[in-house]
C-alpha cells in the first residue's frame, strides 16, 4: 500500500510541475518538455473523441510516444487533471462544451479560409465561407448557454445565519481570566 501512495505523489508532483507551466510558464527541463508534449497528444485525441482505452493503445504504439503500459496510464491520468474542460465530458455539460470548443475550432478554419478567399478576389466563396463561420460560432454559443436567460432561483439561495461570540473579562487576584462562549443562531425560511 505504502508504494502506491509513493506512485501516486509522484505523478501529482509531476502534474504540479506542468499545471505551474501552463499557469506560470515556468521552465520545463528538455525530458519533461518530451513527456508534456505527449499529454498534449493525449489531450487532442480525448478531444477528438477518442476513448480512454483506445488513447492508452495510441500512446503504446503510435511511434511518435511510443510508451510503455503504465507510463501511458500516467500521461492520460495527467491529461485528465491538467485539462478541465477535459475532465467535464464526464458529464452531460462537459461534453457540450466539448462540442462547443471543435465548433471554435472549425469556424476557426472557416474564417482563415474565407479570408483567403477575399484576398485571391473570390468574393462568392468567401461569402459562403463566412456564413458557415457565423453559422458555427453561433453554434458554439449555443451550446455553451450563452443564448440561455438564466433565472435566479431565490429559493436556493443560501440562508442567513448569525454567529454571536460573547467575551466576559474577569480580574481575580490580579490576573485576568477570559470566559469566551459562542452562540450560533440559524435562521431557516420555509
Amino acid at each position: 500500500m505504502r508504494g502506491n501512495n509513493k506512485y501516486l505523489e509522484k505523478v501529482t508532483e509531476e502534474t504540479d510541475v506542468y499545471r505551474r507551466h501552463l499557469l506560470y510558464e515556468e521552465k520545463l527541463t528538455p525530458t519533461q518538455q518530451l513527456v508534456f508534449d505527449k499529454v498534449n497528444v493525449a489531450r487532442g485525441w480525448l478531444k477528438n473523441g477518442y476513448s480512454d482505452s483506445q488513447v492508452l493503445d495510441l500512446l503504446r504504439k503510435d511511434p511518435a510516444t511510443g510508451l510503455q503500459e503504465r507510463r501511458a496510464r500516467e500521461v492520460l491520468a495527467i491529461a485528465y487533471d491538467l485539462y478541465a474542460d477535459i475532465r467535464l465530458t464526464r458529464n452531460p455539460d462537459g461534453i457540450k462544451l466539448l462540442y462547443a470548443e471543435i465548433f471554435r475550432e472549425a469556424a476557426w478554419l472557416a474564417y482563415e479560409e474565407a479570408k483567403t478567399a477575399f484576398d485571391e478576389k473570390d468574393r462568392k466563396g468567401g461569402s459562403e465561407l463566412m456564413k458557415t463561420y457565423r453559422a458555427l460560432m453561433a453554434e458554439a454559443a449555443e451550446l455553451d448557454g450563452a443564448y440561455v436567460e438564466k433565472t435566479k432561483d431565490l429559493s436556493q439561495k443560501k440562508k442567513s445565519s448569525t454567529v454571536t461570540i460573547k467575551r466576559k473579562s474577569k480580574i481575580v487576584n490580579g490576573q485576568i481570566q477570559d470566559e469566551i462562549t459562542q452562540e450560533a443562531k440559524v435562521t431557516v425560511e420555509k
